[in-house]
């Protein structure tokens, strides 16, 4: 049995790798999606912590983790990396692609949201576009109670709820799935009368390139926060070939 962790594209993509070759797996969520898996997968949702998941993994035998979460889920790295230590499996991360970085000066990575956050009070006065994700709402809070911001978040009642108990202002959100359209993204840009993006470096799954192009369009800043590093012991998969090289090399 291998237990894949999801939620993104990169998750369904390893389900239907697995699915095709007859793979065994666990499909699993911080919060429950709509995913039907085929004859040979199993779906759970809800938040693991090191323990729960070293007690899953022993109930269901596990034998590998495949990591296809999102890139800025931090405390999930982490805990994989406990677990997998603990129990001595291996944890293979499929990662998405990411754009080389750009050299313009509209365009600053930073280590941190504190970083970011400096760096916009200093240099951009106006509406700030947030483009983070509802879980970042709150840690944002001594941003945005100070300066006009806007979050676009992704249209669920589940979404609106978090942001709605952060206390952000609901007039202050666009609901709307990201997308690849750059006319749409520089339309967005000019109706709210932007000054500033700020978003993750989450790769071409999160429209990262769509997102510094709508911004260099414009003539307005961009700052990316740079994606946490991962634990040493992850082995990196990047598509189907070397994901199934990986399992068969460990006989899975």
């Amino acid at each position: 049995m291998i237990l894949v962790f999801g939620g993104t594209t990169e998750g369904k993509i390893v389900a239907g790798i697995l699915e095709k070759h007859g793979r065994h797996y666990y499909y699993s969520t911080k919060t429950a999606i709509a995913f039907t898996p085929g004859p040979y997968g199993k779906y759970r949702s809800g938040a693991l912590t090191a323990a729960d998941l070293q007690t899953f993994c022993r109930a269901q035998d596990i034998k590998a983790i495949v990591h296809a979460s999102h890139p800025f889920a931090a405390v999930l790295h982490n805990t994989i990396d406990t677990c997998a230590r603990e129990l001595a499996l291996p944890v293979y991360r499929f990662e998405r692609r990411y754009p080389e970085r750009q050299s313009d000066a509209l365009i600053r990575y930073v280590a941190s949201y504190q970083e970011a956050t400096e760096w916009l009070e200093r240099h951009v006065q106006g509406t700030l576009l947030a483009l983070t994700g509802v879980q970042t709402i709150a840690p944002l809070r001594h941003y945005w109670e100070k300066h006009h911001t806007i979050f676009r978040i992704l249209p669920r009642e589940s979404s609106l709820a978090l942001a709605r108990a952060a206390g952000f202002p609901v007039e202050q959100l666009i609901m709307e799935m990201p997308g690849s359209d750059l006319v749409l993204e520089t339309a967005l840009i000019n109706t709210n009368h932007i000054r500033a993006i700020l978003t993750k470096d989450s790769g071409e799954s999160g429209f990262i390139s769509t997102k510094i192009g709508a911004a260099l369009a414009n003539g307005i800043p961009i700052v990316i926060v740079e994606r946490p590093a991962l634990p040493e012991s992850f082995i990196p998969v990047t598509d189907e070939a070397s994901l199934m090289e990986a399992l068969n090399r460990s006989s899975l």
